[in-house]
């Protein structure tokens, strides 16, 4: 039996890091439901606003309707669900690992394969790619590594 530690250190990670974005996304989820985007970026349009460095001119209506305009096109409900089920699959990959690596790697690559799709709108952060790239690696180690063949002793004659 060969052990599976590496596999599991970094789908722990990743499910942490998952669970981290989940919570993040679903408190920004909360806030666009709430109007918290449109406070912001009305605060922007003030000239006095502490948002803004020394120097630098507020938001004219026509830029600030453009950021609103891209911000809602974000659904982060979406999201929100995108890194959700990533780590609710990666804690079945995490327990399976050890008695069936064949599953727990299709589950880890189906999981990044299935978030890098639900979450190409954040690709210009790097946080989101890092629990990708764990499970990525765990999943590939968990479908490479084979357990060590015992050595059978030469008959001598």
């Amino acid at each position: 039996m060969i052990k599976r530690t590496g596999e599991r250190v970094l789908g722990i990670i990743g499910i942490v890091l998952f669970f981290l974005g989940t919570l993040f996304l679903g408190a920004l989820a909360v806030g666009a439901d709430q109007g918290l985007f449109e406070e912001i970026v009305l605060e922007a349009t003030n000239e006095n606003s502490e948002l803004l460095e020394p120097g630098q001119d507020p938001l004219n209506e026509e830029q600030a309707n453009e950021m609103l305009e891209m911000i809602e096109m974000v659904n982060f409900g979406l999201l929100t669900a995108g890194s959700l089920i990533p780590a609710i699959a990666g804690i079945v990959a995490v327990v399976m690992v050890k008695k069936k690596p064949i599953v727990a790697s299709i589950l880890f690559l189906g999981s990044a394969i299935f978030y890098g799709a639900t979450s190409f709108l954040l690709v210009a952060f790097i946080l989101p790619a890092v629990p990708l790239i764990l499970y990525l690696i765990a999943g590939i180690m968990a479908l490479v590594r084979k357990p060590k063949e015992p050595l059978e002793p030469v008959d001598q004659v």
